[in-house]
Parts: C-alpha cells; structure tokens; sequence
C-alpha cells in the first residue's frame, strides 16, 4: 500500500490564493485548476480565515485598542482594588492627624 503525499502550503500561500478568488470576473474553479488544489480546500481555508477575522475584531474595541486577555483583565481589577485601599488608608491617616 503506498502512502499519500499532501502538499504544504504556507500560511502566505493561502492567503495569495484567496485573494486571487477576491478578483473580479475571477471563478473558483480557475483558482482552484491554477494552483492545483480543490474547492473543498479553499472553502475551508476561508472559513477559518473568516473565523480569525471575527475573533480578531471581537477583541479591538471601537478606538482600535485591544481588548485585555482575563490574566490582563484580573491584573488591572487586583491593581484598582489595591488603590482603593490605599485611597482609604490615607484618607483614614489624615483623620486621624487631624485629631491630634
């Protein structure tokens, strides 16, 4: 029984082949004869880069920073709580100055 070979494409590769379905007048059958690969490939191939895009966009928010990781998120919440109190110790020390 002989083995399979599958090509490899880089992540460049497909990124040029989906593009090149992007062109007007241009059919995926031409696409998919030119580089030698099958529609099936190149339909998942846009799903998961449409996947990306998504989640990608789900994590800049509208002025274009990212949205924080839940390690970053819960570092900043352990950083405003820990000024809070700070906040109110010095605010208790100044009391207690005051009533001396």
């Amino acid at each position: 029984m002989d083995k399979r070979s599958y090509r490899r494409f880089t992540a460049e590769a497909k990124r040029t082949i989906l593009d090149e379905m992007q062109q007007p007048g241009v059919t995926m059958a031409e696409v998919c004869r030119k580089n030698r690969v099958s529609p099936g490939l190149v339909y998942r191939w846009r799903a998961v880069a449409q996947q990306a895009t998504t989640q990608a966009l789900q994590k800049v928010d509208s002025r274009g920073h990212s949205a924080p990781d839940a390690h970053t998120a819960r570092l900043q919440a352990d950083l405003e709580r820990m000024r809070r109190v700070v906040a109110e110790i010095t605010a208790e020390n100044l009391e207690l100055k005051k009533k001396r």
